[in-house]
């Protein structure tokens, strides 16, 4: 298999698990993200090859998939659920990426 499958596969369960009590829409939220911060860390192949070629739109997919949007929506979220606790604490961590959303 692809490591990079077996990897999603693991932030997928692991990010299931951590939003299993959060509104459905939060959890999605936090799973698609999950996914777009694997992406965003993964190397970019810098060379000429088929390969390196089809890993670079390969990645460059994955983010345009997961990533777009993603900023808003999480001020959207953080609006809408800003007094629940357990929901904003659990946004809290893709602070750092808002700050060209607003």
């Amino acid at each position: 298999t692809n490591p990079s499958s077996a990897l999603l596969g693991l932030l997928f369960a692991a990010s299931s698990i951590a939003a299993e009590s959060f509104p459905q829409e939060v959890a999605e939220y936090i799973e698609r993200r999950e996914v777009c911060e694997h992406f965003r860390q993964e190397p970019w192949p810098e060379g000429t090859s088929v390969e390196d070629k089809a890993r670079r739109e390969y990645i460059a997919g994955q983010l345009e998939r997961h990533c777009r949007g993603s900023d808003h929506a999480l001020l959207a979220l953080r609006q809408k659920y800003k007094n629940d606790r357990a929901v904003i604490e659990s946004l809290e961590k893709y602070e750092a990426d808002i700050e060209g959303a607003q």
